[in-house]
């Protein structure tokens, strides 16, 4: 094989495992120090399109909004149309309350609560 093929193979595959890494952490420290609180959505968009491999893709792009010491933090979270049910009870629209979990140590890291994880 090339060298420079090789290099870039090595590259990609250091880059693939920092990022796995990094959103691997983000996850476990959100479930340590993350603590519920209300969010506003702020925008709803759906993505839905067939793709050249036949899986179609319908997800959700919930963006909201919450407020940590007085900052307001704006974020977005893409949920799969088929998991709409696990995250809420009814068809959701912009101004509505959501429930979501950020980190006190970083709160700009955030996610929407899925409805079972609001009853443990």
């Amino acid at each position: 094989m090339n060298k420079k093929f090789i290099g870039l193979l090595t590259v990609l595959l250091i880059s693939i495992s920092a990022l796995a890494l990094n959103t691997h952490f983000k996850k476990k420290k959100l479930n340590a120090n993350g603590i519920i609180t209300t969010a506003v959505i702020e925008k709803i968009t759906s993505n839905k399109y067939e793709n050249e491999i036949g899986t179609p893709v319908d997800n959700i792009h919930i963006t909201y909004k919450y407020i940590v010491h007085t900052k307001e933090i704006v974020k977005t979270q893409e949920i799969l149309r088929h998991e709409h049910d696990q995250y809420f009870e009814t068809n959701t629209v912009v101004g509505d309350s959501i429930s979501i979990k950020y980190d006190t140590k970083n709160p700009s890291n955030s996610r929407i609560e899925k409805i079972a994880q609001l009853s443990n």
